[in-house]
């Protein structure tokens, strides 16, 4: 990766806060290159030249946003099983910090998904907290790298349900919590996977209790 002049990663960040405010403000498809250049006091040209494309810009956005969350999961919860059990709270959190643009980047982290390059992010990541779960015996994993997927898909699954509306906001954290639980359950081994299985549970029964509160 290309070392940035103060002057380069100063110009980044003003690009990347109007492409998020603007996202926040207008969605992707009427968002066009020329408002952002305007707001965020570059030339149009220059974003061209940096990103090639307004859906090059835009994933590459939503990977930084998804990084930036992943990775403080990483920092707070450390390589391990503290890793997953903060990830739902951290990606929740994120998302109600700036709710309309996370319904914003939700379609793009589908459409564009090559671009955004998330898989990669989860296996850095997620794979790191599986390889170090490892040799204690907490789980049993052969292919880190397709567990690692599985994870990315169940949370960008889970906010894109969010996002269309299907997941109110106050059951989001529980059913990325669900989500992680789900596809963990196959690898761990004991006592993990009675705890997993506990968890589960209570997140189900959570989840449901919640759906009869609202239908009475």
């Amino acid at each position: 990766m290309r070392i940035l002049t103060p002057r380069q990663r100063e110009r980044r960040e003003r690009i990347q806060a109007a492409t998020f405010e603007l996202l926040a403000r207008h969605g992707g498809d009427m968002l066009s290159m020329k408002l952002i250049a305007q707001t965020a006091g570059v030339a149009e040209r220059t974003l061209f030249n940096i990103y090639g494309s307004k859906d090059r810009l835009f994933a590459f956005s939503a990977r930084e946003r998804s990084e930036e969350t992943i990775s403080e999961a990483h920092r707070d919860g450390g390589m391990g099983l503290g890793f997953f059990m903060i990830l739902p709270r951290k990606l929740a959190d994120k998302t109600f910090e700036a709710p309309e643009l996370a319904r914003a980047f939700a379609p793009i982290l589908v459409e564009h998904a090559d671009m955004v390059g998330l898989p990669e992010v989860y296996e850095h990541f997620a794979g790191g907290a599986l390889r170090a779960m490892r040799p204690s015996g907490q789980v049993a994993v052969d292919d880190i790298a397709f567990v690692s997927r599985l994870i990315c898909m169940s949370m960008v699954g889970t906010v894109v349900l969010w996002a269309k509306r299907e997941i109110a906001d106050a059951a989001l954290e529980t059913h990325l919590r669900l989500a992680i639980c789900q596809v963990l359950l196959p690898y761990a081994e004991p006592p993990l996977d009675d705890t997993l299985r506990e968890q589960a549970r209570e997140h189900t029964r959570s989840l449901s209790r919640s759906v009869s509160e609202r239908l009475a």
